[in-house]
């Protein structure tokens, strides 16, 4: 790969070499760049059109360059607002130019490579890009992730559970593998940034991966770190879903590619920016508790003949009841959030520097996300040929998110709250909690007295360096290098005295754990980029080719301490110690090459590549695996009626999922034999031809402006199929090894992909902005060349369980479904969690100085297995326990089991009924509920104050009140349709048990500008 790569920059040279000198002589152009409110513009890019020579304006929206004699053309581009081209006579010196603002997007600059980048208008492929008004500008949300939402066409946002800090899951065009890796690639600033989750250490209170030693558990409501970023800080997000749009960034890219890019600053005076938001969090849900008399409570066993006069008056009512959720969740969460910025400088040198200060307290005790972070983005320019860049990004975080979720012991709040009747109170007296009777917790003890934090610090810096390495005639030769660097450390810490009642065991009393990882990613990547454009103008041509390094080095620790003395919360001091960890460190380097032509006027854009790399993930790691592409659009020249302008586009390419680092070496366990330490090899090995995943995608669509360039409609389909699939096989004992891990299967995905914004109305001072987004996908295992088998992320199928089989997508939901003739209990498909659609509704409304925003999230269909409905039900504290019947009874008022469901579904059974039907012998999936939902994820009202009310240096001022999660539209009968107790996984999610309920947040802000 190496020498192929030298032989492509000598020919470049060698062509830029040959090249004549452009010996035209040069005039002065000047004039002003203002805006749609005809304020100056100050950092907009004036180009010689056709060329990528020019200047920016300064603060005053003031340009001067240095064009060819005669006439000619320029292309003035600011992001944001609509590029526009100008023409400039023989003998004209000024040209003033005024530039509209740009709603559809239209004018972004997509990246298509490592060192290029193409209008949006001229894109072959697909890729949403999201900016920074419609990403925060609406309402404030605690993590990136999050505040993507319903906003991106393909995308499955969902959030694992209501816990403060993050737990979101982003999939693009459904599952891309069944064991590899199941998230997006995350590009920062050309820095390929970590996204891992480490769990942090609750499954040593909770035991919910119930084997001994095991305390890194996927159930400990595991955060993946891309939610370390500030969203403050980014300007704007390009989300490539395709294998085709991705393959440059081969083997790491199945899953997509989201491409982060930070603010940066622009010429001009300084520009001063604050905002201080100040609102709170409450719990938008609950679960409710059974009605009980005095009988009821006897017949549950939670009281008898002895103790039902403590609780229960003398005509059968409670004495006093306690709303035990709200007691645990109830709090008015305050929540405040700091951000500030400035950004400036001359022609030569920018600068940016932003920075956030938040505190969201949690609706229980000891939660809530604190985060700070500091952002520096400097450009320099030297001379007339290089420029240089630097960003640097400082970020801490405090994660404090309470036990929920799956558990074992009684600890998960929930869990507790569902096996408690509502008739006991468990507020202290006296300073002292009581006991709980009926479980060995008390949630409001556990909630108060414990600690769950996870403390995390991180910098990512990068560095890029641009070169004008010749230019002459109609060639350009730039050297473009990027290196950069993202290292965090996370500290997770657990806190459980030998006082609590969950912790009250006379062999081990009280828990601490002093846990989590260090990561560090190094990467660098070297690109050379000629283009030719001759003075015809008949064609440009982009060729590129680069190499990258990547370097990824993980760390994970732990050490957990049983029986403690006192109030000691170090491990170390525990009588009982317990440590694990593991390292990881992969190694990849790649390379490619690229060419983009752009014939007919810009309307034909053509484009294919190379990607080629190699990993230490692989058995072979000195192998290269090749992902090609290509890609092709047209835009027709002229318009028709309302139609603008029609592109037709198509895309064809390969992408690549690398083996996990524990799928090739296999681990090994420290064990001790008559005193003499030793290491035992585990049972699972990487097959000799481990390789990673490859997924080919074809896809289609066109892009039509409409009505003025008022609206776009953008419509897309896919086919992609993922070959080479990740499994695992049972080995002969006598290899030595119990599993192998190799490369066979095949699973195919197909999918549609619908964007419609526009501006409806625009009359006067009212404005009505809108974007509607559409998805369906739909996957199918087409190839399994081992038995079908568990995807090991759920609970059975007595409550519904997810199988790969052939013939069946991955997210399938299997279940018990009565028993054939043999008398054996069958296990079938039920449905698909993944939903049918989704559509997201992005509304801006402006009248004079008021805007009005909303976000609503449709998602309908996709199946959810709710086990805390089942807590409930197992416990005898479900709301619905004593519905009325829907089965029949025998004589003595038992029920009977005379058809498997109602007609309803399992929507219209009674607790009780419920309970009756998963316990018969036929064993009934009555857990299994529909996740359909809508949602308002935001809502905002603002006010632009009148800057002669201002007074001062202030330039502008916005007051703000926003929501975000304030109501939800759904028959499901859990605290929220999103979640997944086994966090980021590609089979498996969609699983109620136990979790941290959301909760809606108001917000009131002002913002601010110098």
């Amino acid at each position: 790969m190496s020498k192929r790569i030298l032989l492509f920059v000598l020919t470049l040279l060698l062509i830029a070499g040959s090249a004549s000198d452009a010996s035209a002589q040069q005039r002065q152009v000047s004039g002003t760049v203002t805006g749609p409110d005809q304020r100056p513009v100050g950092g907009a890019s004036v180009t010689i059109t056709g060329t990528t020579r020019g200047v920016q304006t300064d603060a005053a929206g003031r340009y001067t360059i240095s064009v060819p004699a005669g006439a000619t053309s320029l292309t003035v581009r600011r992001l944001g607002l609509a590029t526009r081209t100008v023409a400039v006579a023989a003998a004209q010196s000024s040209v003033d130019v005024r530039l509209q603002d740009d709603i559809l997007n239209l004018d972004a600059v997509v990246v298509t490579g490592q060192a290029t980048a193409v209008r949006r208008e001229n894109l072959a492929n697909d890729v949403a890009v999201v900016n920074a008004r419609q990403l925060v500008g609406n309402a404030p949300a605690q993590t990136v992730d999050r505040a993507l939402q319903g906003k991106v066409a393909g995308a499955t946002i969902r959030t694992n559970s209501g816990a403060p800090g993050g737990g979101v899951q982003i999939r693009l065009r459904g599952p891309a593998t069944i064991t590899g890796n199941s998230t997006p690639l995350y590009v920062v600033d050309g820095v390929v940034v970590s996204d891992v989750a480490i769990p942090g250490g609750q499954n040593a209170i909770s035991r919910a991966a119930s084997a001994v030693g095991v305390n890194f558990s996927t159930q400990d409501v595991v955060v993946n770190r891309i939610s370390d970023l500030n969203p403050n800080d980014i300007e704007s997000i390009e989300i490539l879903k395709g294998a085709s749009a991705a393959s440059i960034y081969g083997s790491r890219a199945a899953a997509g590619v989201v491409v982060i890019t930070t603010k940066r600053g622009r010429a001009g005076a300084p520009r001063y920016t604050f905002s201080q938001r100040f609102g709170y969090a409450e719990l938008s849900r609950t679960l409710g508790s059974r009605e009980w008399t005095a009988e009821r409570a006897m017949d549950a066993g939670y009281v008898d003949a002895t103790t039902v006069g403590q609780y229960f008056n003398a005509d059968g009512s409670p004495i006093a009841t306690y709303d035990l959720e709200r007691e645990v969740f109830g709090r008015k969460a305050p929540q405040r959030q700091t951000t500030f910025s400035v950004g400036g400088g001359s022609e030569t040198t920018q600068y940016f520097l932003s920075g956030l200060v938040q505190n969201d307290e949690g609706i229980a005790a000891n939660t809530g996300y604190e985060k700070q972070s500091l952002n520096l983005n400097v450009s320099q320019q030297v001379g007339r040929r290089a420029r240089f860049s630097a960003t640097s990004n400082i970020l801490h975080s405090v994660a404090a998110r309470g036990v929920t979720g799956n558990d074992n012991t009684g600890a998960s709040y929930v869990s507790a709250i569902s096996f408690t009747p509502n008739f006991v109170s468990y507020r202290p007296k006296n300073g002292l909690y009581p006991r709980n009777p009926f479980l060995d917790s008390n949630p409001l003890e556990t909630s108060e007295l414990s600690t769950n934090d996870e403390d995390v610090w991180r910098v990512i810096g990068s560095a890029n360096a641009q070169f004008d390495l010749l230019s002459r005639g109609a060639h350009e030769l730039r050297l473009v290098a990027t290196g950069g660097a993202d290292y965090f450390n996370q500290d997770n810490r657990l806190y459980f005295p030998p006082s609590l009642q969950v912790q009250a065991d006379p062999a081990n009393p009280g828990t601490t754990v002093s846990g989590g990882g260090r990561n560090l990613n190094l990467n660098t990547n070297v690109n050379l980029v000629h283009t030719l454009r001759p003075e015809s103008g008949a064609f440009s041509a982009t060729t590129s080719g680069g190499v990258q390094y990547e370097d990824r080095d993980l760390r994970l620790a732990q050490v957990t301490g049983r029986y403690l003395l006192g109030s000691l919360e170090l491990p170390f001091q525990a009588a009982n110690q317990l440590s694990a960890g593991s390292r990881q460190r992969v190694r990849t380097f790649g390379g490619y090459v690229q060419e983009e032509l752009l014939l007919f006027n810009e309307s034909l854009s053509l484009t294919a590549s190379l990607r080629g790399d190699r990993s230490s993930n692989n058995a072979d790691t000195e192998q290269y695996y090749y992902y090609p592409k290509a890609a092709a659009a047209y835009n027709f020249p002229r318009s028709f009626g309302f139609l603008d302008q029609l592109k037709l586009r198509t895309a064809f390419g390969s992408s690549g999922s690398e083996p996990q680092y524990a799928q090739k070496y296999t681990p090994l366990s420290v064990s001790n034999t008559e005193g003499n330490p030793q290491l035992t090899i585990n049972g699972a090995i990487g097959s000799s031809t481990l390789r990673p995943e490859r997924v080919t995608e074809l896809e289609g669509g066109f892009d039509a402006t409409l009505f003025g360039r008022r609206a776009q409609l953008a419509v897309t389909a896919y086919s992609r199929t993922i070959t080479q699939l990740l499994l695992s096989r049972t080995l002969p004992q006598s290899s030595g090894f119990t599993i192998e891990y190799f490369n066979g299967g095949e699973m195919q995905s197909r999918g549609v992909e619908v964007s419609l914004e526009g501006t409806p109305i625009q009359r006067g001072a009212f404005q009505w902005n809108t974007t509607t987004t559409f998805s369906h996908n739909r996957t199918e295992v087409t190839d399994l060349p081992v038995p079908e088998f568990s995807a090991g992320n759920s609970f059975g199928n007595s409550y519904g369980s997810y199988r790969i089989r052939k013939g069946y997508s991955p997210t399938t939901v299997f279940a018990n479904n009565g028993r054939d003739e043999a008398g054996v209990l069958k296990v079938d498909p039920i449905g698909e969690s993944e939903p049918d659609f989704q559509m997201g509704f992005l509304n801006d409304l402006q009248f004079g100085r008021f805007r009005l925003s909303s976000l609503f999230d449709w998602s309908k269909g996709g199946l959810v297995v709710n086990l805390t409905r089942n807590y409930y039900d197992g416990a005898f504290t479900a709301p619905d326990y004593d519905a009325p019947s829907n089965l029949k009874r025998d004589a003595d008022g038992h029920l009977i089991e005379s058809r498997p469901f109602s007609s309803c579904g399992t929507t219209c059974l009674s607790g009780e009924e419920r309970l009756f039907l998963f316990a018969s012998p036929n064993n009934l999936p009555v857990y299994i509920e529909d996740g359909s939902f809508v949602k308002l994820r935001e809502l905002a009202l603002s006010y632009d104050v009148p800057t002669q009310m201002l007074g001062g240096r202030v330039r502008g001022a916005q007051l703000q009140l926003s929501g975000r999660n304030l109501m939800t539209w759904t028959d499901y009968s859990g605290y929220d349709p999103e979640v997944s107790n086994f966090g980021n996984v590609s089979a498996g999610r969609n699983q109620d048990v136990t979790p941290f309920p959301p909760s809606r947040v108001y917000s009131l802000g002002v913002n601010l500008e110098f």
